[in-house]
């Protein structure tokens, strides 16, 4: 889990002293966390899940997907299919009309 924790925390650009700060713990708190000299609360995992936007699944290992909590993998979507939804969606209109294009351009009918 600590991994994960740093890890987000630094593709955000945040710092330890920030990231305590909103969640009203100490720098050290969160140290420890990162370090995993110290297991966040269930309390304490949703507050982190919810301030950096992400599932609690994702801070605990148990998915490589850093996704926004409403991003939730239908069970019918393998999971190459999955990551190339979310990178559509992050494109711009003009990007993702391009796309459109293209596939439509791939169709087999």
């Amino acid at each position: 889990m600590e991994n994960n924790l740093k890890q987000i925390r630094k593709s955000k650009n945040l710092l330890q002293t920030k990231v305590a700060m909103d969640l009203n713990i100490t720098q050290e708190t969160i140290s420890s966390y990162e370090t995993g000299r110290v297991f966040p609360s269930s309390d304490m995992l949703i507050k982190l899940a919810n301030y950096y936007n992400t599932s609690i699944d994702y801070l605990l290992c148990r998915t490589k997907y850093n996704m926004p909590i409403n991003s939730v993998k239908p069970s019918n979507i393998n999971d190459e299919d999955f990551i190339l939804l979310n990178k559509i969606k992050n494109l711009s209109p003009i990007s993702k009309a391009k796309i459109e294009g293209y596939i439509d351009g791939l169709s087999d009918k």
